[in-house]
């Protein structure tokens, strides 16, 4: 797949610097995490980008399809698996030329009008194809994988994500049109210049939903409660409990799990005696 996604980059030079920018900003408003969870990842969103210029009247980039369809014995290549990836190597004769001449900045505002349009409860996406299709499930977000067509790329996107997708870039065209806007004013002769993009940077910090919002910290480390003082290379810090009845709870798992270590410790030393007598 990272082959299949060089060689997009390598057809137009607006492919790259557009997701580059897509994924910086989707990264500005806390669409993307490094953490895995229920939100976009940014494979998924190279693929938006990429059937995004798949399907456009005028279309940047061939569908994968055509790549497959143009390939040469040379290009066959199976997997152990058995996931077909042959499709045409040499892009420079695919009988596809595009003739779309829109700017870097144009795709960008076409990109946020397009999916804030995009009826993602119906249609699924297709990069083979390069058009939407009905979703053969219900998954919020249905993407599917390009080299292996029965699974969906982006199955662990969630309703609530989804939903904040459609929100961001309806959001982000508002913004990009209101520059567009501001540019055309006749009071504003005199700032008439490439529009730029760093507004769509400017989501303030409180409103990012980062992943540990998610995830509540542990109240003890486990490994904390059987490791032996004698053992830890690091203090252990005091710990504060609740009440008296949590600090007795606590005292005894953690004597039972040192009782039940000790028992396994003695199980292993006399089964490994039994074995050294046999």
């Amino acid at each position: 797949m990272s082959e299949l996604l060089y060689m997009f980059g390598e057809m137009d030079d607006r492919v790259r610097p557009l997701t580059f920018c897509i994924r910086k900003w989707a990264q500005s408003c806390g669409l993307t995490n490094p953490s895995p969870g229920r939100w976009i990842s940014n494979f998924s969103l190279t693929c938006l980008v990429i059937f995004f210029l798949q399907q456009m009247k005028n279309p940047l980039l061939p569908s994968i399809n055509l790549l497959m369809k143009s390939a040469r014995p040379e290009d066959m290549r199976i997997t152990e698996d058995g996931i077909n990836c042959t499709f045409r190597r040499d892009w420079r004769e695919l009988p596809f030329k595009t003739k779309n001449t829109s700017r870097t900045s144009e795709l960008l505002l076409q990109f946020f009008e397009f999916y804030s349009q995009f009826d993602f409860a119906n249609r699924g996406i297709s990069l083979n194809e390069g058009k939407a299709v009905s979703k053969p499930d219900h998954a919020a977000l249905y993407i599917i994988n390009p080299l292996e067509q029965l699974l969906n790329v982006s199955k662990n996107v969630s309703l609530e994500e989804c939903e904040r997708i459609r929100i961001e870039v309806r959001n982000a065209a508002w913004v990009l049109e209101s520059e567009l806007e501001n540019q055309t004013l006749p009071e504003n002769d005199h700032l008439k210049t490439e529009w730029g993009v760093l507004n769509l940077f400017k989501t303030p910090e409180h409103a990012i939903i980062r992943p540990n919002m998610f995830f509540k910290q542990r109240m003890v480390e486990v490994r904390e409660l059987f490791n032996d003082s004698e053992a830890r290379t690091v203090p252990m810090p005091n710990m504060e409990f609740k009440n008296n009845s949590v600090k007795q709870h606590v005292q005894s798992v953690k004597l039972k799990g040192k009782g039940d270590i000790k028992q396994m410790r003695l199980n292993f030393d006399n089964e490994s005696s039994k074995r050294r007598r046999r």
